[in-house]
């Protein structure tokens, strides 16, 4: 197995999660409305201190530690409020503002403000209709802390709408769906082996014609396993690795994988010089098959690989990181669509319970699958360099708003302890 490649520079996965954790996650209410469940309105990005419009304001500030967890908020009128939450305690916090009418398993998250430092404070805003609530404080590690009980009276103003509370997922929920996720995956990698071994078949006999076609359909195979972000470590390098950076991908003479073979085929190198790269693909796509079968997907990967694989395709094909001899990067994307459909339907059971409509997401996908559909005459894809500047905006847009509406996703399927 060749040595980790220097590519694209990306941060590790764990800045990654922590950040999205504080981008995506710190008003958990804001996330909601993103995904059509209602609410305050606001523009469905999650981040403190967005207001509701028609909606009276009140302020409450409360403190957030062992011994006084949600101490300073006594209850009040119905309509919006501004909490800012210090942290008392010597360590992060969570602050969570949940319905104290339910069993504290099935208690429905209406606020949160996630990673407030020791000694920091943080502020959002939540619209509250009539009933019982309470302050909740977590820490990592510790049970948590249950503020007193306060009471919610009156009556909504007019034009404003309650935020709508949502029963966090949990590690346990997150465990079916996570089955049905490798499962797929699973009978995916199946595919790939066969269609690889077809390749190599293709070149063995000299058909470099069919194995120019074999090569994309095993390529867009291994475009829907969410291999983005390095999720399958160096496997993933030696099957689908970039080149080196400042070179190319046939100057690379230690670049192994599908783009080696692409820049192979593509410049009309003979079959006994694309031979021993289409071999070694063979045994390390047979060698990540072994590898999954005793592997176990993080639950916390899932909403993320949902999230990521677009993603990735902001940063490595639309930006031309990826452009190679074939002029299929759109085909790449293509295959992301499908990759990202995967994670999402097998979290679609958990959401759907919690209320969530993923008919903004659904639609955003569709979209961008006719789009490119619309570049692809019988397996002959339009290059991204051959897009006009209007073409090449709408397909950016459509990334970018896919990739948008995921966020959301990956945040309310960040798993979470019940309360």
């Amino acid at each position: 197995m060749p040595p980790a490649r220097t590519g694209p520079t990306r941060p590790p996965a764990t800045a990654r999660r922590s950040a999205r954790r504080r981008t995506a996650g710190v008003a958990v209410a804001l996330v909601l409305v993103a995904l059509g469940l209602g609410g305050c309105t606001g523009s469905g990005a999650a981040r403190a201190g967005v207001t509701a419009d028609a909606a009276t304001h009140l302020s409450v500030h409360v403190s957030a530690g062992q011994s006084d967890c949600g101490a300073g908020w006594h209850g009040g009128a119905a309509g919006t409020w501004r909490l800012d939450a210090t942290n008392t305690s010597t360590g992060g916090m969570d602050v969570v503002v949940a319905d104290a009418a339910a069993g504290m398993t099935k208690a429905r998250e209406y606020l949160e403000l996630e990673s407030i430092g020791a000694g920091g404070a943080a502020s959002g805003e939540v619209t509250l209709a009539p009933g019982s609530y309470r302050i909740v404080c977590v820490q990592a590690d510790e049970e948590p802390v249950l503020g007193p009980v306060f009471h919610v009276t009156g009556t909504l103003p007019a034009g404003a709408t309650a935020t709508p509370g949502i029963v966090p997922i949990t590690q346990a929920d997150l465990v079916p769906a996570v089955k049905t996720y490798e499962v797929w995956v699973a009978a995916h990698l199946g595919t790939l082996a066969r269609q690889v071994r077809t390749l190599d078949d293709d070149v063995a006999r000299g058909d470099l014609a069919a194995a120019r076609r074999d090569w994309l359909t095993a390529h867009s195979t291994y475009g829907t396993l969410g291999g983005a972000y390095d999720a399958f470590g160096d496997l993933g390098d030696a099957i689908d690795g970039l080149p080196t950076t400042g070179t190319t991908a046939l100057a690379d003479h230690d670049l192994t994988g599908f783009r080696r073979i692409e820049a192979l085929l593509w410049a009309g190198r003979s079959a006994s010089a694309v031979r021993p790269v289409t071999r070694a693909l063979v045994a390390d796509v047979a060698s990540l098959r072994v590898a999954f079968r005793t592997a176990q997907v993080d639950p916390i990967d899932l909403g993320i690989r949902a999230h990521e694989i677009l993603e990735d395709a902001v940063q490595v094909q639309l930006s031309g990181v990826a452009d190679g001899a074939s002029g299929t990067t759109l085909a790449e994307i293509r295959a992301g669509v499908a990759g990202t459909r995967a994670p999402l339907d097998a979290l679609r059971p958990l959401l759907k319970a919690r209320g969530v409509d993923l008919t903004d997401v659904d639609d955003a996908l569709d979209r961008l699958e006719r789009t490119l559909r619309g570049y692809d005459q019988d397996g002959r894809w339009t290059p991204r360099t051959d897009l006009t500047t209007t073409q090449r905006e709408r397909l950016d847009a459509e990334v970018d708003t896919c990739v948008e509406r995921l966020a959301t996703v990956a945040a309310l399927a960040d798993p979470r302890r019940a309360l």
